[in-house]
């Protein structure tokens, strides 16, 4: 399980715990999208991150660097 530091760069896009999807480079976290903001009615299931409405933001992250799917809590981002 990997955890990665939300960097102030990052902290106007943090609100707090949630699921989410993560681009990270050299292991560095570079951008994060909550699940929730993507789809509205998420219910936290695993097959959310099967919802074809999530192909943009992945190509999106995809574009910065490796993709990954977590929660965010503490100013972490825990990779599920």
């Amino acid at each position: 399980m990997n955890v990665f530091k939300v960097p102030d760069s990052l902290a106007d896009k943090y609100h707090g715990a949630g699921h989410a999807l993560a681009a990270t480079v050299a292991g560095q976290l570079v951008d994060i999208v909550y699940l929730d903001d993507v789809l509205p009615d998420y219910d936290g299931s695993p097959t959310g991150l099967t919802d074809a409405r999530l192909a943009p933001t992945v190509r999106q992250l995809q574009a910065l660097g490796q993709v990954h799917a977590g929660m965010l809590g503490g100013w972490e981002f825990t990779e599920l």
